[in-house]
């Protein structure tokens, strides 16, 4: 995990446009902290808008990292036409500045402010049952998701409708770290941070045995601990999948759940959730990224890993 100090080192030049211009990733340059301690004391409309600008601009002084969106888009989802690609990319570039306005109404908007906000704007209906049942059968519950959507309200969300919600993160710098910890803890969020566990897998066992809720993302490729006795097509290539999954869930005995925090038009979401059966000859692993990679297939632009696309093809 980079130091806020060390993010800012790279911006340090004569212009601005001289550190957009850096190898600086867009969630670092917005962890920045001038970014930081500015969005901190704005109002949270301001700071919706704020983003959106910078965004923008980053993209602007970035235009590469569009044109491999837009390349790996039509790459894996060969059916679409030219025109079809390119809206898609809009789609994504705007779901890009939801997903950081998200993130940062869940570090600076007051407590009170985003309960009522996702209490308010989130809709369960249908799907609480499966989790209710899940929980029910007291083997504790594993949640995976995927960079798609509104994932980072999913685990809050959870926790301020009294479920015993617990998430594994890691944060891009110390300073929203120590942001994002004690609020969600306030909430009743369990919050494990990667880099200060030397046993992650053990710490979520232990979590499950307690009869939690442990959220996690299936699509961190960069992670990932290949099953090479296993391969599967997922979005396009085929790869290795991720074991730790089906591990955790057989070490435990956990109640498999596949989940997506999906956007329905302006603030508004929808939780859904799946049982992903642990029965038969498919793996839980490769049964829940088959779940992620329909949903990504029907709305693409909620997905916004597609710049890191490439690296899926490495995961083989």
């Amino acid at each position: 995990m980079d130091s806020l100090t060390d993010v800012v080192r790279p911006v340090s030049g004569r212009f601005w446009g001289q550190g957009l211009k850096a190898k600086l990733s867009l969630s670092k340059f917005l962890q920045l902290r001038f970014n930081l301690i500015l969005m901190s004391v704005l109002p949270m409309w301001c700071t919706r808008g704020y983003i959106w600008i910078l965004v923008r601009l980053y993209f602007f002084c970035h235009p590469g990292q569009i044109k491999t969106i837009r390349k790996n888009i039509a790459i894996a989802l060969r059916d679409r036409t030219p025109s079809e690609v390119k809206k898609i990319t809009r789609g994504v570039i705007k779901g890009t500045i939801h997903h950081y306005q998200e993130k940062m109404a869940n570090g600076f908007l007051n407590n009170s402010g985003l309960e009522k906000f996702l209490i308010s704007n989130v809709t369960f209906d249908g799907y609480e049952k499966v989790l209710q049942e899940a929980l029910n059968e007291g083997r504790g519950v594993i949640i995976a998701s995927g960079h798609y959507g509104a994932i980072e309200f999913l685990p809050r969300y959870l926790a301020l409708r009294k479920y015993p919600a617990s998430t594994l993160v890691k944060f891009t710098t110390e300073k929203l770290r120590e942001i994002m910890v004690p609020r969600g803890e306030k909430d009743g969020l369990i919050v494990v941070v990667a880099d200060d566990e030397t046993n992650v897998f053990g710490e979520a066992s232990k979590l499950l045995a307690e009869k939690k809720i442990f959220v996690t993302q299936c699509d961190e490729t960069e992670a990932w601990h290949a099953d090479r006795s296993q391969t599967m097509e997922f979005l396009g290539k085929t790869v290795h999948p991720d074991r730790m999954l089906e591990v955790l869930r057989k070490r435990t005995g956990a109640v498999m759940l596949f989940g997506v925090l999906h956007r329905e038009g302006k603030r508004k979401y929808q939780l859904i959730l799946h049982r992903v059966p642990g029965e038969g000859s498919v793996p839980v692993n490769i049964r829940t990224l088959k779940l992620l990679e329909k949903y990504v297939f029907e709305y693409p632009e909620q997905w916004y890993e597609w710049k890191k696309y490439h690296k899926i093809a490495s995961a083989s």
